[in-house]
């Protein structure tokens, strides 16, 4: 599958979200059109206020986890022909840039998403 960097942004958080079109033809005109946006994020003290780390210690976390996580967010659309892939796939982004990018930019976004990959890992 390739993966073509569509965008980046800078989000008000520090960090980076890059939207990729992973997009493939299935067919003679026929296309799945599949948008993934990820932000990488460094583990780093810093991420977390003292009040949300009293259960975990931060070597913990680092021990699980590694030193970085990736957000990660796939969204796709089957059978899509040729002269509709590219509308499309900007839908995808639209809709995904005006419901999630306020969220994911805030500062508590990274140190809450490390949080919860942790939790899931130990379960």
């Amino acid at each position: 599958m390739e993966n073509t960097i569509y965008k980046k942004i800078e989000l008000e958080n520090n960090k980076t979200l890059v939207i990729s079109d992973l997009s493939r033809k299935i067919g003679e005109d026929a296309w799945v059109v599949i948008m993934k946006a990820n932000i990488e994020i460094s583990i780093e003290k810093e991420l977390f206020s003292d009040e949300s780390l009293p259960d975990f210690k931060f070597q913990d976390i680092l021990a699980v986890l590694g030193d970085k996580v990736t957000y990660e967010y796939k969204t796709q659309r089957n059978f899509i022909m040729d002269k509709e892939k590219d509308d499309v796939f900007e839908a995808l982004v639209k809709f995904f840039l005006d419901n999630l990018v306020k969220y994911l930019a805030t500062p508590k976004f990274p140190g809450k998403f490390v949080l919860r990959e942790y939790k899931d890992k130990i379960k």
